[in-house]
Protein backbone atom coordinates (compact mmCIF):
# COMPACT_ATOMS: atom_id res chain seq x y z
CA UNK A 1 0.00 0.00 0.00
CA UNK A 2 1.11 3.60 -0.91
CA UNK A 3 0.79 6.44 0.99
CA UNK A 4 -1.98 8.97 -0.41
CA UNK A 5 -0.41 11.86 1.06
CA UNK A 6 3.32 10.96 0.15
CA UNK A 7 4.72 12.22 -3.37
CA UNK A 8 5.17 10.02 -6.30
CA UNK A 9 8.50 10.17 -7.75
CA UNK A 10 8.01 10.58 -11.40
CA UNK A 11 10.29 8.31 -13.75
CA UNK A 12 11.89 11.06 -16.70
CA UNK A 13 12.33 8.52 -20.34
CA UNK A 14 15.82 9.12 -21.25
CA UNK A 15 16.78 11.49 -24.18
CA UNK A 16 18.04 10.09 -27.07
CA UNK A 17 21.33 11.60 -26.03
CA UNK A 18 21.17 9.50 -22.30
CA UNK A 19 20.16 6.40 -24.40
CA UNK A 20 23.43 6.65 -27.15
CA UNK A 21 25.79 7.80 -24.11
CA UNK A 22 25.17 4.54 -22.21
CA UNK A 23 24.96 2.45 -24.89
CA UNK A 24 28.89 3.56 -25.77
CA UNK A 25 29.71 3.31 -21.77
CA UNK A 26 28.60 -0.42 -22.64
CA UNK A 27 30.43 -1.11 -25.14
CA UNK A 28 33.25 0.34 -23.70
CA UNK A 29 33.22 -2.08 -20.85
CA UNK A 30 32.43 -4.99 -22.50
CA UNK A 31 35.30 -4.26 -25.11
CA UNK A 32 37.77 -3.60 -22.05
CA UNK A 33 36.93 -6.89 -20.38
CA UNK A 34 37.20 -8.56 -23.77
CA UNK A 35 40.44 -7.34 -24.42
CA UNK A 36 42.03 -8.27 -21.28
CA UNK A 37 40.68 -11.67 -21.40
CA UNK A 38 42.71 -11.99 -24.58
CA UNK A 39 45.93 -10.67 -23.53
CA UNK A 40 46.06 -12.49 -20.45
CA UNK A 41 45.20 -15.64 -22.99
CA UNK A 42 47.61 -14.78 -25.04
CA UNK A 43 50.38 -14.37 -21.95
CA UNK A 44 49.18 -17.96 -20.23
CA UNK A 45 49.88 -19.19 -23.58
CA UNK A 46 53.22 -17.92 -23.61
CA UNK A 47 53.83 -18.96 -20.41
CA UNK A 48 52.46 -22.67 -20.21
CA UNK A 49 53.70 -23.51 -23.93
CA UNK A 50 57.13 -23.77 -22.96
CA UNK A 51 58.69 -20.59 -25.39
CA UNK A 52 62.16 -19.94 -25.06
CA UNK A 53 63.64 -16.95 -26.28
CA UNK A 54 66.86 -15.52 -27.71
CA UNK A 55 69.60 -17.42 -24.93
CA UNK A 56 67.63 -20.45 -25.00
CA UNK A 57 66.35 -20.20 -21.25
CA UNK A 58 62.38 -20.14 -20.96
CA UNK A 59 60.90 -16.29 -21.21
CA UNK A 60 60.41 -14.65 -18.04
CA UNK A 61 56.97 -12.91 -17.22
CA UNK A 62 58.28 -9.73 -18.60
CA UNK A 63 59.85 -10.68 -21.63
CA UNK A 64 56.00 -12.52 -22.38
CA UNK A 65 54.48 -9.12 -21.62
CA UNK A 66 56.43 -7.44 -23.67
CA UNK A 67 55.52 -9.48 -26.78
CA UNK A 68 51.71 -9.64 -26.51
CA UNK A 69 49.72 -7.85 -29.32
CA UNK A 70 48.11 -5.54 -27.19
CA UNK A 71 46.61 -3.37 -30.24
CA UNK A 72 45.03 -6.72 -31.73
CA UNK A 73 43.77 -7.40 -28.85
CA UNK A 74 42.05 -4.29 -28.16
CA UNK A 75 40.42 -3.97 -31.26
CA UNK A 76 39.21 -7.62 -31.37
CA UNK A 77 37.85 -6.95 -27.95
CA UNK A 78 35.89 -3.80 -28.80
CA UNK A 79 34.83 -6.00 -32.12
CA UNK A 80 33.43 -8.69 -30.04
CA UNK A 81 31.76 -6.27 -27.60
CA UNK A 82 29.87 -4.55 -30.70
CA UNK A 83 28.98 -7.81 -31.97
CA UNK A 84 27.40 -9.33 -28.45
CA UNK A 85 25.49 -5.82 -28.09
CA UNK A 86 24.37 -6.25 -31.45
CA UNK A 87 23.09 -9.59 -30.83
CA UNK A 88 22.29 -9.73 -27.42
CA UNK A 89 18.42 -10.83 -27.16
CA UNK A 90 19.74 -14.07 -29.28
CA UNK A 91 23.13 -14.96 -27.18
CA UNK A 92 22.58 -12.95 -24.03
CA UNK A 93 23.11 -9.94 -22.21
CA UNK A 94 27.11 -8.93 -22.01
CA UNK A 95 28.17 -7.68 -18.74
CA UNK A 96 28.84 -4.27 -19.56
CA UNK A 97 25.01 -3.53 -20.95
CA UNK A 98 23.87 -5.30 -17.51
CA UNK A 99 25.64 -2.92 -15.54
CA UNK A 100 24.36 0.26 -16.81
CA UNK A 101 21.10 -0.61 -18.43
CA UNK A 102 20.19 -3.74 -15.22
CA UNK A 103 19.55 -7.21 -16.28
CA UNK A 104 16.97 -7.88 -18.99
CA UNK A 105 13.80 -9.36 -17.92
CA UNK A 106 13.61 -12.53 -19.95
CA UNK A 107 17.23 -13.22 -18.15
CA UNK A 108 16.28 -12.01 -14.58
CA UNK A 109 15.35 -15.43 -13.22
CA UNK A 110 18.12 -16.88 -14.92
CA UNK A 111 20.89 -19.15 -13.17
CA UNK A 112 24.41 -17.65 -13.99
CA UNK A 113 25.15 -21.26 -15.40
CA UNK A 114 22.59 -21.00 -18.18
CA UNK A 115 24.12 -17.36 -19.16
CA UNK A 116 26.54 -16.63 -21.72
CA UNK A 117 27.86 -13.49 -19.41
CA UNK A 118 28.12 -15.63 -16.46
CA UNK A 119 30.29 -18.65 -18.27
CA UNK A 120 32.74 -15.28 -19.26
CA UNK A 121 32.81 -13.99 -15.92
CA UNK A 122 33.58 -16.80 -14.76
CA UNK A 123 36.62 -17.40 -17.27
CA UNK A 124 37.72 -14.14 -16.66
CA UNK A 125 38.42 -14.67 -12.96
CA UNK A 126 40.08 -17.91 -13.78
CA UNK A 127 42.53 -16.40 -16.51
CA UNK A 128 42.62 -13.07 -13.85
CA UNK A 129 44.22 -15.91 -10.99
CA UNK A 130 45.87 -17.61 -13.43
CA UNK A 131 48.03 -14.67 -14.65
CA UNK A 132 48.39 -12.73 -11.08
CA UNK A 133 49.63 -16.34 -9.93
CA UNK A 134 52.53 -16.18 -12.92
CA UNK A 135 53.49 -12.44 -13.04
CA UNK A 136 54.22 -12.14 -9.21
CA UNK A 137 56.20 -15.62 -9.44
CA UNK A 138 54.43 -17.70 -6.29
CA UNK A 139 56.38 -20.38 -5.64
CA UNK A 140 54.04 -22.22 -2.63
CA UNK A 141 56.73 -25.20 -2.57
CA UNK A 142 59.65 -22.83 -1.73
CA UNK A 143 57.24 -21.42 0.93
CA UNK A 144 56.10 -24.83 2.19
CA UNK A 145 59.56 -26.90 1.99
CA UNK A 146 62.42 -23.88 3.08
CA UNK A 147 61.91 -23.73 6.44
CA UNK A 148 66.07 -23.61 7.38
CA UNK A 149 65.37 -19.38 7.22
CA UNK A 150 62.47 -19.16 9.14
CA UNK A 151 63.25 -21.41 12.06
CA UNK A 152 66.12 -18.59 13.36
CA UNK A 153 64.05 -15.51 12.94
CA UNK A 154 61.19 -17.66 14.98
CA UNK A 155 63.34 -18.59 17.57
CA UNK A 156 64.26 -14.79 17.77
CA UNK A 157 60.75 -13.42 17.55
CA UNK A 158 59.49 -16.16 20.24
CA UNK A 159 62.57 -14.95 23.00
CA UNK A 160 62.47 -11.01 22.84
CA UNK A 161 65.45 -9.42 23.96
CA UNK A 162 65.33 -6.88 26.45
CA UNK A 163 68.00 -4.76 25.59
CA UNK A 164 65.74 -2.32 22.91
CA UNK A 165 63.14 -2.05 26.07
CA UNK A 166 63.76 1.03 27.07
CA UNK A 167 64.05 2.21 23.67
CA UNK A 168 61.31 0.78 22.17
CA UNK A 169 58.62 2.12 24.82
CA UNK A 170 59.91 5.70 23.99
CA UNK A 171 59.59 5.76 20.46
CA UNK A 172 56.41 4.10 20.99
CA UNK A 173 55.12 6.79 22.84
CA UNK A 174 56.83 9.00 19.95
CA UNK A 175 54.37 6.51 17.30
CA UNK A 176 51.51 7.01 18.98
CA UNK A 177 51.54 10.77 19.46
CA UNK A 178 52.53 10.79 15.66
CA UNK A 179 49.46 9.36 14.27
CA UNK A 180 47.43 11.65 16.74
CA UNK A 181 49.39 15.01 15.95
CA UNK A 182 48.62 13.81 11.58
CA UNK A 183 44.65 13.12 12.74
CA UNK A 184 44.63 16.37 14.64
CA UNK A 185 45.84 18.12 11.94
CA UNK A 186 43.70 16.38 9.61
CA UNK A 187 40.03 16.93 10.97
CA UNK A 188 39.40 20.49 10.15
CA UNK A 189 40.60 20.54 6.86
CA UNK A 190 38.60 17.23 5.72
CA UNK A 191 35.67 19.05 7.24
CA UNK A 192 35.77 21.94 5.36
CA UNK A 193 36.14 19.78 2.50
CA UNK A 194 33.64 17.46 2.78
CA UNK A 195 30.85 19.97 2.30
CA UNK A 196 32.76 20.46 -1.24
CA UNK A 197 32.71 17.12 -1.64
CA UNK A 198 29.17 16.26 -1.27
CA UNK A 199 26.96 15.60 -4.35
CA UNK A 200 23.74 16.62 -2.41
CA UNK A 201 25.43 19.74 -1.41
CA UNK A 202 27.05 21.23 -4.48
CA UNK A 203 24.22 20.51 -7.05
CA UNK A 204 23.14 24.12 -6.70
CA UNK A 205 25.16 25.86 -9.67
CA UNK A 206 27.80 25.23 -12.29
CA UNK A 207 30.63 26.11 -9.84
CA UNK A 208 29.82 24.24 -7.14
CA UNK A 209 29.70 21.06 -9.39
CA UNK A 210 33.26 21.78 -10.60
CA UNK A 211 34.49 22.78 -7.00
CA UNK A 212 33.28 18.99 -6.22
CA UNK A 213 34.85 17.62 -9.14
CA UNK A 214 38.25 19.21 -8.77
CA UNK A 215 38.18 17.93 -4.77
CA UNK A 216 37.46 14.38 -5.29
CA UNK A 217 39.85 13.97 -8.26
CA UNK A 218 42.29 16.01 -5.69
CA UNK A 219 41.66 13.31 -2.99
CA UNK A 220 41.22 10.04 -5.27
CA UNK A 221 44.68 11.03 -5.97
CA UNK A 222 45.78 11.90 -2.62
CA UNK A 223 44.32 8.94 -0.94
CA UNK A 224 45.62 6.56 -4.21
CA UNK A 225 49.29 7.36 -3.36
CA UNK A 226 50.45 5.61 -0.51
CA UNK A 227 51.43 7.33 3.36
CA UNK A 228 55.23 5.45 2.57
CA UNK A 229 55.34 7.37 -0.52
CA UNK A 230 54.17 10.69 1.06
CA UNK A 231 56.48 9.91 3.35
CA UNK A 232 59.81 9.46 1.58
CA UNK A 233 58.49 13.19 -0.61
CA UNK A 234 58.29 15.32 2.88
CA UNK A 235 61.43 13.35 3.92
CA UNK A 236 63.50 15.28 1.28
CA UNK A 237 61.41 18.28 2.29
CA UNK A 238 62.08 18.83 6.29
CA UNK A 239 64.47 16.06 6.50
CA UNK A 240 64.37 12.55 8.52
CA UNK A 241 62.12 12.67 11.81
CA UNK A 242 58.56 12.42 13.12
CA UNK A 243 57.49 15.72 11.63
CA UNK A 244 57.95 14.37 8.53
CA UNK A 245 55.90 11.47 9.03
CA UNK A 246 52.86 13.35 10.56
CA UNK A 247 53.09 15.16 7.52
CA UNK A 248 53.01 11.75 5.63
CA UNK A 249 49.92 11.06 7.76
CA UNK A 250 48.10 14.14 7.59
CA UNK A 251 48.23 14.51 4.01
CA UNK A 252 46.51 10.83 3.45
CA UNK A 253 44.46 11.26 6.58
CA UNK A 254 42.43 14.79 5.17
CA UNK A 255 41.61 12.47 2.42
CA UNK A 256 40.66 9.68 3.87
CA UNK A 257 38.57 11.39 6.03
CA UNK A 258 36.96 14.04 3.74
CA UNK A 259 35.61 10.97 1.67
CA UNK A 260 34.31 9.00 4.51
CA UNK A 261 32.67 12.61 6.03
CA UNK A 262 31.47 13.62 2.42
CA UNK A 263 29.54 10.42 2.21
CA UNK A 264 28.10 10.36 5.52
CA UNK A 265 26.93 14.21 4.50
CA UNK A 266 25.30 12.33 1.14
CA UNK A 267 23.10 10.27 3.25
CA UNK A 268 21.37 12.97 5.62
CA UNK A 269 17.96 13.12 5.75
CA UNK A 270 16.54 15.71 3.75
CA UNK A 271 13.61 16.97 5.49
CA UNK A 272 15.64 19.22 8.36
CA UNK A 273 17.76 20.71 5.47
CA UNK A 274 14.50 21.98 3.42
CA UNK A 275 12.87 23.26 6.16
CA UNK A 276 15.64 24.96 7.22
CA UNK A 277 15.62 26.30 3.80
CA UNK A 278 12.02 26.89 3.87
CA UNK A 279 12.53 29.69 6.34
CA UNK A 280 15.11 32.18 4.05
CA UNK A 281 18.41 31.21 6.10
CA UNK A 282 21.42 31.54 4.48
CA UNK A 283 23.53 28.56 2.85
CA UNK A 284 25.80 28.40 5.99
CA UNK A 285 23.29 28.58 8.83
CA UNK A 286 21.48 25.59 6.52
CA UNK A 287 24.79 23.56 6.77
CA UNK A 288 24.82 24.89 10.84
CA UNK A 289 21.49 24.04 11.15
CA UNK A 290 20.52 21.49 9.05
CA UNK A 291 23.08 19.13 7.92
CA UNK A 292 26.18 19.55 10.92
CA UNK A 293 23.75 18.21 14.01
CA UNK A 294 23.48 14.86 11.67
CA UNK A 295 26.34 14.06 10.67
CA UNK A 296 28.68 15.11 13.85
CA UNK A 297 28.44 11.54 15.84
CA UNK A 298 29.63 9.60 12.64
CA UNK A 299 32.42 11.82 12.46
CA UNK A 300 33.63 11.51 15.76
CA UNK A 301 33.79 7.67 14.78
CA UNK A 302 35.31 8.43 11.66
CA UNK A 303 38.08 10.43 13.56
CA UNK A 304 38.78 7.75 15.82
CA UNK A 305 38.97 5.00 13.62
CA UNK A 306 41.25 6.90 11.24
CA UNK A 307 43.66 7.62 14.46
CA UNK A 308 43.66 3.84 14.70
CA UNK A 309 44.59 3.54 11.38
CA UNK A 310 46.84 5.90 11.81
CA UNK A 311 48.89 4.26 14.71
CA UNK A 312 49.36 1.20 12.30
CA UNK A 313 50.76 3.14 9.39
CA UNK A 314 53.16 4.84 11.31
CA UNK A 315 55.23 1.70 12.15
CA UNK A 316 55.64 1.34 8.95
CA UNK A 317 56.58 5.24 7.87
CA UNK A 318 59.78 4.78 10.64
CA UNK A 319 61.12 2.78 8.25
CA UNK A 320 61.91 5.23 5.90
CA UNK A 321 62.80 8.35 8.74
CA UNK A 322 59.40 9.03 9.38
CA UNK A 323 60.23 8.54 13.06
CA UNK A 324 58.22 6.49 15.64
CA UNK A 325 59.22 2.93 16.59
CA UNK A 326 60.00 1.62 12.63
CA UNK A 327 63.32 3.70 12.99
CA UNK A 328 65.08 1.62 15.06
CA UNK A 329 63.05 -1.92 13.58
CA UNK A 330 64.15 -1.38 10.41
CA UNK A 331 67.83 -1.69 10.88
CA UNK A 332 67.06 -4.54 13.21
CA UNK A 333 65.46 -6.65 10.88
CA UNK A 334 68.26 -5.77 8.21
CA UNK A 335 70.88 -7.15 10.96
CA UNK A 336 68.96 -10.20 11.99
CA UNK A 337 68.47 -9.35 15.45
CA UNK A 338 65.90 -11.19 15.89
CA UNK A 339 65.64 -11.17 19.88
CA UNK A 340 65.08 -6.97 19.57
CA UNK A 341 62.73 -7.42 16.79
CA UNK A 342 61.06 -9.65 18.47
CA UNK A 343 60.42 -7.12 21.47
CA UNK A 344 59.47 -4.21 18.95
CA UNK A 345 56.95 -6.60 17.29
CA UNK A 346 55.30 -7.55 20.71
CA UNK A 347 55.13 -3.56 21.64
CA UNK A 348 53.67 -2.71 18.33
CA UNK A 349 51.18 -5.54 18.56
CA UNK A 350 50.44 -4.45 22.29
CA UNK A 351 49.57 -1.01 21.23
CA UNK A 352 47.66 -1.96 18.63
CA UNK A 353 45.31 -4.07 20.47
CA UNK A 354 44.88 -1.80 22.88
CA UNK A 355 44.18 1.07 20.55
CA UNK A 356 41.60 -1.06 19.30
CA UNK A 357 40.24 -2.09 22.35
CA UNK A 358 39.99 1.82 23.47
CA UNK A 359 38.51 2.95 19.43
CA UNK A 360 36.07 0.65 19.40
CA UNK A 361 34.54 1.36 23.34
CA UNK A 362 34.44 4.85 22.27
CA UNK A 363 32.60 4.17 19.09
CA UNK A 364 30.11 2.22 20.84
CA UNK A 365 29.33 5.09 22.76
CA UNK A 366 29.55 7.74 19.99
CA UNK A 367 26.96 5.85 17.87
Amino acid sequence: MTDAGAPRRVLRPETPWQKGWRRLQALGIDGLLLALALVMGEFLFHAFSGERGPTGLLLTPEEILGRLAYLPALALGFAGALVWNLFYRSIGAPIGRVLTRGVPEEEADLPWTRTLRGWFGALFVELTFFTGWIITEVQLVTFLTNFNKASDMVRGLASPSGEVLREGLVLLVQTVFLAFMATAFAIPVAFALSFAAARNLTRGSATARILYSVVRAVMNFTRAVEPLVWALIFISWVGIGPFAGVLALWIHSVASLAKLYSEQIESIDRGPVEAITATGASYLQVLRYGVVPQVVPPFLSFTIYRWDINVRMSTIIGFVGGGGIGYILKPRVDLGEWGEVGTLVLLIAVAVWVMDLVSARIRERIV
